[in-house]
């Protein structure tokens, strides 16, 4: 089943959109703490509408991304020709499976869970090789996510909801999750989006499924290392320092990883 949310690139922009600038700090300390070389080219997978893309670019990076969305893509071109950052970022197709790139990049960059829309084994095995075939040795890859306790139950959790606005156009974005599936790793949430565009005169909402990889963090320093990664450092979502022997786990919600490309894979 195809996602409606990411074929509404506009409104997903609005959704998800948030000021970037204390991530993109961060990510600049990281790559003078983990690498040793110039910070140049950054491939950011499953790119969404750009939210990063652009300042990345502002910041002085030469920063690619891709995303299989044939409607994102599209989106985030042009919004970086109107940002005047063509000659500094760049979007194209592709599959977090599969897409590869022959021109080297220094670091890697993929957030919100993202990487959990790879459920299988399989998958994710192939996205680190993926990963590592298009980085330098040396080079770094930033993930993150939020890994399960080991004690899940299916008690009702509170929905998470939020509302943005912009230009005519109100978005109220609710993600509840249902319920897990430990056996099979997985998660099931529900997307729930209500959408006032004053300026198209359109008020619409839609509910859909998005089934998740439900991470375990020894899961995720296992298959990580199908593209010849260690695990370098976590960090919190205030950008501390959490100790590598920590038990890591959902209470600490949504963790920044440091992977390093030590060789070949």
């Amino acid at each position: 089943m195809e996602k409606k949310l990411y074929h509404l690139p506009g409104y997903y922009d609005l959704a998800f959109s948030y000021d970037a600038s204390g991530e993109i700090n961060f990510f600049s300390e990281c790559f003078k703490r983990y690498t040793d070389f110039e910070m140049r080219r950054i491939l950011k997978p499953a790119c969404g509408s750009g939210r990063l893309l652009i300042p990345l670019a502002q910041f002085g990076y030469y920063v690619v991304g891709y995303d299989i969305s044939e409607e994102m893509v599209a989106y985030t071109r042009d919004k970086i020709a109107v940002a005047g950052l063509s000659h500094r970022a760049e979007v194209v197709l592709g599959d977090m499976r599969t897409a590869r790139f022959k021109d080297t990049f220094d670091a890697a960059i993929n957030l919100i869970n993202t990487i959990g829309y790879l459920i299988s084994d399989e998958d994710i095995l192939n996205h680190f090789r993926a990963i590592s075939y298009s980085l330098r040795t040396g080079g770094i890859y930033i993930v993150e996510l939020s890994c399960a306790n080991e004690k899940l139950s299916n008690e009702e959790r509170p929905d998470d909801t939020w509302i943005a606005e912009r230009d005519g156009i109100k978005i109220q974005t609710t993600w509840h999750t249902e319920r897990y599936d430990l056996a099979n790793k997985r998660k099931y949430n529900l997307c729930k989006m209500k959408i006032e565009d004053e300026k198209e005169n359109r008020r619409f909402m839609f509910i859909e499924p998005h089934i998740m990889r439900l991470w375990f963090f020894e899961d995720f320093k296992l298959l990580s290392r199908a593209g010849g990664f260690t695990l370098r450092a976590i960090y919190n979502q205030n950008f501390e320092p959490v100790p590598l022997n920590s038990h890591i786990c959902g209470d600490l919600g949504n963790l920044y990883f440091i992977l390093k490309k030590e060789a070949e894979a």
